[in-house]
């Protein structure tokens, strides 16, 4: 869904750079005849925004498998998450069915999973970001700004299981380990609520620089963390393992951290230079590159973090 929106997006930004190309194209003489300056100096803009987006992997370590303790602190090895749906519900340690020794091939005993096999350096990948922008001009190169984006982040990991297995060689036999890699995912969606200030550098009544700088606010809510065991062996297909590891936070007592370490609101500040396209009295666009300096907050130990985005905006003029 978030993709169909990003694409109609980014589909309707080019409907209005065409339009008012051919806008421009087709204005009257008398039109061209009033000065442009009397167009833009006041007015009401409003626009969509389409980019891409960096997030600091700073609450990356949130869909690392550990998860909390009853105090609310990061969870030891043996008491983490992934340890226990791995070792104790998948791997029988708590008796019943080994699935991962079904998912490996080999004998129940004969595979092991340790501390150093823990996911390690999770980052967000690079994702979308799109908004609804909207700017008050008090004057020719002056603008208050309020602005909405919204972003589905996706963090990506690698975690291991070792395995043994066993070769016969004549009369004798030799064990060998093997490292099997899985995947660990999150994913997590972000809405940005943005008051600043806009400048235009320059006297061109078409291109010329831009600046912006302002409040960053961020609404953060973890989705979803998944180990996803999927078999090597393409015969073996139907032991592949999904564990959703966010389902510990809806039993108690540990729905209490669902509220306190996965959903919450923070602050920041952001500044944004570029490029302002004047393309007639009714159209402008914007490239920018967009720095913000957050806290992001989820987790146990929120910090002010930066991160980036590259976007396109689109503004239409309601005064003009």
């Amino acid at each position: 869904m978030p993709n169909k929106i990003f694409i109609y997006l980014l589909s309707l930004s080019f409907c209005f750079v065409s339009f008012s190309v051919i806008a421009q194209d087709t204005e009257t003489s008398e039109e061209d005849s009033v000065s442009y300056s009397n167009h833009v100096s006041k007015g009401f803009h409003a626009g969509i925004y389409v980019g891409a987006f960096w997030a600091n992997r700073n609450t990356a370590y949130l869909y690392d498998g550990y998860g909390f303790d009853q105090n609310g602190q990061r969870n030891t090895f043996a008491n983490s998450a992934l340890y226990n749906q791995i070792v104790n519900v998948y791997g029988a340690g708590n008796g019943g069915t080994d699935y991962i020794a079904q998912l490996l091939n080999v004998n129940h005993g004969d595979w092991y999973f340790n501390e150093q096999d823990m996911p390690i350096n999770l980052k967000y990948t690079t994702t979308y970001l799109i908004g609804l922008n909207t700017r008050y001009r008090i004057n020719k190169k002056e603008s208050i700004t309020l602005n909405i984006y919204g972003t589905k982040l996706i963090v990506n990991g690698k975690f291991t299981i070792s395995s043994v297995t066993t070769s016969n060689f004549g009369s004798g036999s030799a064990s060998q380990a093997k490292v099997n890699q899985f995947t660990i995912v999150g994913a997590e969606q972000r809405m940005m609520l943005q008051l600043g200030y806009q400048r235009i550098l320059g006297d061109n009544e078409k291109l010329n620089l831009m600046v912006e700088a302002g409040l960053n606010i961020i609404l953060s809510k973890a989705q979803k963390n998944q180990a996803i065991l999927t078999s090597s062996n393409p015969n073996n297909s139907q032991n592949n393992i999904t564990i959703d590891l966010m389902n510990i936070y809806n039993q108690s007592p540990y729905n209490f951290y669902t509220s306190k370490y996965m959903v919450g609101a923070g602050i920041g500040a952001f500044g944004g230079i570029g490029i302002n396209l004047n393309l007639n009295p009714k159209y402008s666009v914007q490239l920018l590159y967009s720095p913000s300096y957050d806290r992001v907050s989820l987790g146990y130990n929120p910090k002010f973090k930066l991160q980036n985005g590259v976007g396109l905006r689109v503004y239409y003029n309601f005064s003009s």
